[in-house]
Parts: C-alpha cells; structure tokens; sequence
C-alpha cells in the first residue's frame, strides 16, 4: 500500500473508534452500567480496546489493515442497532 492509503486507513479508523468510544461512553453514563457491575466491565473495556484501536500508529508504531478497519466498522453498527432504550 502507498503512503497514503495507510494515512487513510489511519483517519477512517480513528474516526470509527472515536465513534466506540462516544457510544461507549454513552452507555456507561446509562441506567443499566449504573446497576450493573459486568455491564460496566463490558463496556469500559470496550472503550479501552477501541483507544488502542484508534491510536495504534502513534501507541505500536504500525498501521492498522483493512480488516481491523472492517472489524471496527463492524462494531460500531453492532453498537448502533443495539441501542439501549
């Protein structure tokens, strides 16, 4: 791959993990991870691996691939049909 496409790859990972860890901020801020303890669990280490995700250039020095990328955008349609009502 160019340079370029490995900086794309980058921004649109960022971009998606940003947008796991607004959701699971969202939800540790809900009723159910208030109550819960393993919900808590679940959705704080969610939002850990996604950090690492996102900031993997700048934390492990490579580049995310494709599939992380499609691994990740997997995810965070998972956690936007899945919305805690």
């Amino acid at each position: 791959m160019t340079w370029q496409t490995h900086q794309l790859l980058a921004v649109l990972n960022l971009v998606i993990c940003a947008g796991i860890a607004w959701a699971c901020i969202c939800r540790l801020n809900s009723e159910i991870c208030k109550r819960y303890r393993w919900a808590r669990v679940r959705y704080t280490v969610l939002l850990a691996g996604s950090f690492a995700l996102g900031m993997e250039p700048a934390l492990f020095g490579s580049w995310p691939t494709v599939g992380s990328v499609l691994f990740a955008g997997c995810v965070l349609a998972g956690l936007s049909i899945n919305v805690v009502r």
